[in-house]
């Protein structure tokens, strides 16, 4: 905490011509005004860091008469000399403003608002040290307006300071600049209030996480209730550098294309000067891959595995080491194949059951095929009429109609999960090998020593 002597050094002056327009807002503030009962003190609440308007309002119609006399003067006492008034900011009636030095870019007042009777103070960011009290004079004619009240501070201190790595400790503490202490603390995440149990232990004005997570990312709020009902609150905005996304991702990939396994930061590790970040990629297996890391964007690591196959598949760990902290998260690849009854030629008239096989179970989800069609000019159309359900499309009869490419793909309640494709080419019936023109005695039944051709044929259904 600064002495109140450098809390408001000597004066610097800058020329401000007063504005004429009219625009006028009170929702200026985040702090929590405290309406003062008759003879008790009114209260300002801020927040360390944030925005506080100190209210002081006039309410006259004669203003204008005496617009060009007017000036304005916010003193303010604090610390441990409460006696002692330091200038924080005087409009004269020229239009000339003076600041305390320390507060040169940190108080204001709306100039073009005292034609309406509003010389409230603006101060950002508030710290502890605005503590006080604070008297505003303003003078118009012969006549003098005064505003008089206190600011107090709320605040909620970290320990560690952030960013935090994911499963690192932390501890919250609630604080705030008045000596009583309040008579109930509650703290919220996300509008839910947190109470002793799992992670998380309250004790007296403190919030202890013992194991912080990337979804712990945002605002944590605590509010402290004071013995005359008085309620305050304050926020501190908790950064975990961890994991964005599912907690156990699993990635679905067509036989023979390009996996992308995804190990993506919630933040950039950059943007908090950790330098040290290195990532490995591991297989079930045991052997050690290379990950395809994006060099715009620092927290991705992504692994590309190109044409994958079934012994691409399984669990895979990507650790990622931050200063010396080792996050990981496990992703699982599952690999879709199409198997079809009928290895090779698949004749008219057959009968064909193609099979949607999945390296892992799917767990509570369910298949769909899709006749894409035998080329891209029907496909709209193709998809939108010859749609089936279920992890195997049976053919009866294999026609010509159903050559073309056939997709099947598994669907989650979250959306489709991931799809592969297989070609259907029909070989057409036996009589389109059948020569015409060949004797027909190459044709007798088996048993009558001659070449029996229609022996040796895969056979048909009738």
């Amino acid at each position: 905490m600064r002495s109140d002597r450098g809390l408001f050094d000597a004066p610097v002056t800058t020329l401000f011509f007063l504005s004429w327009s009219v625009a006028f807002s009170l929702l200026m503030t985040n702090a929590r005004n405290v309406s003062s009962e008759a003879g008790e003190e009114q209260r300002v609440w801020a927040e360390e860091g944030g925005r506080v308007v100190l209210p002081c309002y006039l309410e006259s119609n004669n203003l204008g008469e005496v617009y060009k006399r007017l000036s304005v003067r916010w003193e303010h006492r604090g610390g441990s000399s409460l006696q002692v008034h330091h200038m924080v900011l005087q409009v004269a009636p020229s239009g000339l403003k003076i600041k305390a030095r320390s507060m040169m870019s940190r108080a204001s007042v709306q100039d073009r608002d005292f034609l309406h009777g509003n010389f409230s103070l603006r101060i950002e960011p508030a710290s502890n040290d605005d503590v006080g009290r604070y008297t505003a004079r303003v003078k118009y004619g012969s006549k003098v307006h005064r505003c008089e009240l206190r600011l107090d501070v709320a605040s909620v201190t970290a320990n560690p300071l952030g960013p935090l790595v994911e499963s690192e400790p932390i501890n919250l503490t609630c604080n705030s600049t008045l000596p009583e202490k309040p008579i109930k603390i509650l703290w919220f995440r996300a509008g839910h209030l947190i109470t002793t149990s799992g992670r998380f232990r309250v004790a007296e004005q403190s919030l202890f996480i013992s194991r912080s997570m990337g979804s712990d990312s945002g605002p944590w709020i605590c509010e402290l209730t004071y013995a005359g009902g008085e309620r305050v609150s304050a926020t501190h905005h908790l950064q975990v550098l961890g994991f964005a996304g599912p907690t156990f991702p699993v990635v679905y990939a067509a036989a023979g294309s390009n996996a992308y396994l995804p190990c993506e930061l919630n933040i950039n590790p950059m943007d908090y000067d950790n330098s040290k970040v290195a990532t490995r990629w591991s297989h079930v297996a045991g052997e050690d891959l290379k990950a395809k890391s994006n060099s715009h964007q620092e927290n991705n690591r992504t692994l590309h595995l190109p044409a994958v196959g079934p012994d691409s598949a399984g669990q895979y760990l990507c650790e990622v080491s931050i200063n010396g902290t080792t996050i990981s998260r496990n992703v699982t690849l599952v690999v879709m194949t199409v198997i079809p009854s009928t290895e090779g030629p698949v004749w008219e008239g057959s009968h064909l059951l193609l099979a949607c096989h999945l390296s892992h179970p799917p767990g509570k989800a369910y298949f769909q095929w899709k006749w894409l069609g035998s080329g891209l000019a029907n496909r709209s159309e193709a998809t939108s009429e010859r749609l089936s359900s279920g992890w195997f499309r049976e053919f009866s009869k294999v026609s010509p109609e159903d050559a073309g490419v056939w997709e099947c793909s598994v669907h989650s309640a979250e959306g489709m999960l991931g799809s592969v494709q297989y070609h259907l080419e029909i070989a057409g019936t036996l009589s389109c090998f059948l020569d015409p023109e060949l004797d027909a005695s190459l044709f007798v039944q088996p048993g009558q020593g001659s070449p029996n051709f229609l022996s040796q044929q895969a056979p048909l259904e009738s």
